[in-house]
């Protein structure tokens, strides 16, 4: 299965570290792609990723997770066209306010606000 983490400036890094968890514990293999060449969470620390710019399309998973950022990402026309390159994955998921990116782009996705319903469904998934 093939599944990302997205990051983005003003990403909240206990929001992005708690999808990471879910993933490392649930088995999932993902790679963390940013928009750009580089992300900075909420407090300037510089988060690495493993790919940037590329197409999100053939993901089966992207998760998207909450942040400071996640309002001004939500009205940025060229990064939510980006993110629109995600629409065909089988699931689109959110954790906390990543979900004003997944409505600013028009996405259906699943809203999480808590780790433990997303390890719960990922379960039910499987």
């Amino acid at each position: 299965m093939k599944s990302a983490i997205i990051v983005y400036d003003g990403v909240n890094f206990l929001s992005f570290a708690r999808i990471y968890d879910v993933f490392v514990r649930c088995g999932i293999d993902f790679v963390v792609i940013g928009f750009r060449g580089d992300a900075r969470d909420e407090m300037g620390l510089a988060l690495p990723m493993h790919l940037s710019s590329e197409s999100l399309y053939g993901y089966d998973i992207v998760a998207i997770p909450g942040g400071s950022g996640a309002d001004v990402w939500a009205d940025d026309g060229i990064f939510l066209s980006w993110m629109n390159s995600s629409s065909q994955s089988r699931d689109i998921i959110s954790l906390d306010n990543g979900d004003l990116i997944l409505d600013g782009a028009g996405l259906n996705g699943r809203k999480f606000s808590y780790e433990e319903a997303l390890v719960e469904w990922i379960k039910n998934r499987a």
